[in-house]
């Protein structure tokens, strides 16, 4: 039983998927607390003028104390229209958008009130369209507790783990003798990021949302995860 862990980034790129699509199940790491202008409300999307990033604007007050799951959509603003605009101007005329247009339109015109539920929704949209079927929960919704390390172990526990697929990034802080105490193998995910023929630019642009692989390839993007 492979487990991989991850947060609910925004609109998020191929590597998520090509991690999601090398476990057995995939839990949302939405219980930790919400980093400000990372990938959680903001991802890269590629115009006209070259990659600029696509913002949903959340409601400051109180969430450095926050957990991701509990981060609102700022709905004072009228992001919503200005979001979808930026969409289609940056893919309404590549080749394959029309195929998720509908959906994506569905999906970022509804009242979200939390970010949380918008990306989970925007994430179960993309591993569809790319044909990855690894079942999805939310680490909210498991009933753990614990930080760094030992967050990450009680899920794997909880989720029947024996091996913890972690991101490269994992290297620098996990404690690994934690898992190996409870007879759980780490694996480190490894992504290089491929090149696809990409509408509007003269030179191939990488690590944008995987929209942009989607809106290119269609159904031929799911190769590359």
């Amino acid at each position: 039983m492979i487990v991989t862990i991850h947060q609910p980034e925004h609109l998020p790129w191929l590597g998520f998927f090509h991690k999601m699509r090398r476990a057995d199940r995939f839990v949302i790491l939405d219980n930790v607390q919400y980093r400000t202008n990372y990938f959680q409300n903001r991802n890269r999307v590629l115009g006209a003028n070259g990659p600029f990033w696509l913002t949903v604007p959340v409601r400051s007050r109180g969430h450095v104390a926050s957990s991701i799951a509990d981060i609102e959509i700022d709905g004072s603003q009228p992001w919503a229209k200005r979001y979808w605009k930026s969409l289609e101007a940056c893919y309404g005329r590549h080749p394959h958008f029309a195929r998720y247009e509908e959906a994506l339109r569905t999906i970022t015109g509804s009242p979200w009130q939390r970010l949380a539920d918008l990306n989970v929704a925007i994430i179960e949209a993309f591993r569809s369209a790319l044909g990855i079927a690894t079942p999805m929960v939310r680490a909210s919704e498991l009933g753990v507790e614990g930080r760094g390390s030992e967050l990450l172990l009680a899920i794997c526990e909880r989720m029947g783990a024996t091996t913890y697929l972690s991101g490269p990034s994992g290297r620098d802080y996990l404690d690994e003798s934690l898992f190996a105490g409870r007879d759980i193998a780490v694996r480190y995910h490894e992504f290089h990021h491929p090149v696809y023929p990409q509408r509007g630019t003269s030179g191939f642009v990488s690590h944008l949302t995987a929209l942009d692989a989607l809106a290119n390839l269609g159904p031929e993007a799911a190769g590359l995860t």
